[in-house]
């Protein structure tokens, strides 16, 4: 199998000639949940770190998104620490 051709479009958001094809993962907000997709198709920007998805990507991104996030259907799943904005005020104004 041939490795795939860089890209010689030049980043949308930088400028710069430094995409590549790679694989992402993103997270998602469904309700009140937190999902994450892996192993979507992108142009990545070794400069500014931009992600960029075709049309395609995007389809079936939207069909994922469309199905509800099933919890039988995940892969695996991840424990996500929370951290509350409020608290750091909280011990600044204390000390």
């Amino acid at each position: 199998m041939k490795p795939e051709r860089e890209p010689a479009e030049l980043c949308a958001d930088c400028g710069k000639p430094a995409l590549r094809h790679a694989r992402v993962r993103s997270a998602f907000w469904h309700e009140d949940r937190l999902v994450v997709v892996e192993d979507i198709p992108a142009l990545v920007c070794d400069s500014c770190h931009g992600q960029f998805y075709d049309d395609d990507t995007v389809t079936i991104l939207d069909l994922i998104r469309g199905d509800g996030f099933p919890a039988e259907k995940a892969r695996a799943e991840l424990r996500v620490p929370v951290f509350s904005f409020s608290d750091k005020l909280s011990f600044r104004r204390g000390s």
